[in-house]
């Protein structure tokens, strides 16, 4: 399989990629492991995308990415991702290239391994470029040359240089095209220029001749003399690189310098002969599938056939850039509206699980008939509390001859008995206290933070109120009074609090109900 990687990286005809092509599929149908035919696939997508098959590569890049998932796999999952991403965004295939580019920025931060970074931070890059956010592609371009040099890889960096010089001159030819005045760049546009003037210096400056071809880096050159306003010296650049042996064979290295070649004619003044270029440039371009070139493509011919006089073509080639335009627009436009549906359907299914997650734990929590907390919730809120370890104080009530009560009145009076002293004691539980039913006619109230002293005042004021309550209007003969005891300590020992508050409330139905006692000491009644 490396021997294949190797080929693959190397192959430079067309027949030598058709081989290598050919002894990929074979390798691929004796493949069964799954990151085995990932890997194979990979390597498929480097032959393809200098064959400018963009779908291909792209399917490929999707397969291989389930693939290494499968295999447990994560950064070569990525790595699949990124490219992915890249030509997905070059196809105008917007919530494919959103899905794995987010992948892609979710995933990266956590990459330590400098030749995968360098990998996905480039096509990162390729993804923004193609959706014409050159200055975040300049941003990853950049982080990918870093990686790459930490890594010392001379064939990365120097790609890296090429595509951050490429995303420069790019950017300002659009800012330009799209601006008023005189088309002179601004202080901006001038420093664009000049960085990227510095990128293609260190790609000759650190590159051998073969690498410089293989990169395009004449190509780079006679556009910076196209854009630095010499346009002569570019075309005899172009021409030189046209006649050297091994010149580019690539249909993409072919189309970019034809489009060079049209911009160096038309700023000469030979429109006629730009027009030519610039139509061997998008008929190249054509079999790509890739809309964001040929548009770039289109816009130069159509400039150029109205210098030439060629209103015709000029018109019907503005038509068709038209067309593309409006072909990219709506498909992304029906995507995105698409994506938004589908992520209102993923909210409303998250809202109605959170939902239902609430109410079952409120359920689980909640005492059915009082419609407050219950023991588990008690539990729960004492766990919590407990890992801060703050003082806690805890009230345990009993309602005095509660079965006397259900006795006299009914099952139906003390359940209205237990109701309203539910609400009675919830109003007075403040942020971060907690009062439930414990169970019967028992009460528990949790006071996180809350001294002995200020436990047995409350307590207090618990007991006058639930004895002033307008019992009557339930029932003309009905009185209702508690008993309280209370327990103060540490959080974390709350189960030996709540003990103590038991043994005391045991002791206030002793001593003869309707008072609170606290653990440990007496508290006299209140009239």
């Amino acid at each position: 399989m490396d021997a294949l990687f190797r080929r693959a990286a190397a192959a430079s005809s067309t027949d030598e990629r058709d081989s290598c092509l050919h002894d990929i599929d074979a390798a691929l149908d004796g493949a069964v492991a799954p990151a085995d035919r990932a890997r194979l696939l990979m390597c498929r997508t480097t032959v393809r995308s200098n064959q400018w098959q963009t779908r291909e590569v792209l399917e490929d890049a999707v397969a291989a990415m389930e693939l290494f998932e499968e295999a447990d796999e994560p950064g070569s999952a990525l790595e699949a991702a990124s490219l992915g991403a890249g030509f997905a965004s070059r196809l105008g295939e917007l919530s494919l290239a959103a899905e794995l580019a987010t992948k892609c920025i979710l995933g990266a931060g956590s990459l330590r391994d400098d030749r995968l970074l360098s990998e996905v931070a480039n096509r990162l890059g390729i993804f923004c470029y193609s959706l014409l956010d050159y200055d975040r592609a300049v941003e990853q371009h950049t982080i990918a040359l870093e990686a790459a040099q930490r890594c010392g890889n001379t064939w990365k960096v120097l790609r890296q240089l090429h595509n951050i010089a490429d995303v420069l001159l790019v950017a300002m030819r659009q800012e330009r095209a799209s601006g008023e005045g005189d088309g002179r760049y601004d202080r901006y546009g001038a420093d664009r220029l000049a960085e990227a003037a510095k990128a293609v210096e260190r790609m000759v400056a650190e590159g051998d001749a073969e690498a410089q071809r293989q990169m395009g880096v004449q190509r780079l050159q006679a556009e910076l003399l196209v854009e630095q306003g010499h346009a002569e010296e570019a075309l005899e650049l172009l021409h030189a690189t046209a006649g050297e042996a091994g010149a580019i064979v690539w249909a993409a290295g072919q189309s970019a310098l034809a489009l060079v070649e049209a911009r160096c004619l038309r700023a000469l003044g030979r429109p006629a002969e730009a027009v030519a270029a610039a139509t061997r440039a998008s008929e190249l371009a054509e079999p790509s599938d890739e809309h964001h070139e040929t548009m770039l493509i289109l816009d130069e011919l159509v400039a150029a056939e109205r210098e030439a006089g060629d209103l015709e073509g000029a018109l019907a080639d503005a038509l068709e850039l038209k067309r593309r335009m409006w072909a990219v627009h709506r498909s992304q436009t029906a995507q995105l509206v698409e994506q938004v549906w589908a992520r209102a359907a993923l909210e409303y299914e998250r809202r109605a699980l959170e939902a239902q997650t609430a109410a079952a734990i409120r359920s689980a929590e909640e005492d059915a008939l009082t419609r407050i907390g219950n023991r588990r919730l008690l539990e729960r809120v004492l766990a919590e509390v407990a890992s801060g370890n703050p003082p806690l104080a805890l009230l345990m009530a009993d309602i005095d001859h509660f079965k006397l009560i259900n006795d006299t009145f009914g099952h139906e009076v003390g359940d209205h008995v237990l109701r309203a002293l539910g609400r009675v004691l919830a109003t007075d539980a403040r942020s971060g206290q907690s009062v439930v039913r414990y169970g019967g006619e028992e009460f528990v109230f949790a006071l996180p933070s809350v001294e002995l002293d200020a436990a047995r005042d409350f307590a207090e004021r618990i007991r006058l109120k639930v004895s002033s309550y307008p019992w009557e209007e339930l029932e003309s003969r009905l009185g209702v009074t508690i008993s309280i005891g209370v327990s103060c300590g540490p959080a974390a020992n709350w189960r030996s609090v709540l003990a103590s508050a038991d043994r005391a409330l045991y002791l206030a139905k002793q001593r003869g109900r309707n008072r609170v006692e606290v653990a440990g000491r007496a508290v006299k009644r209140t009239a």
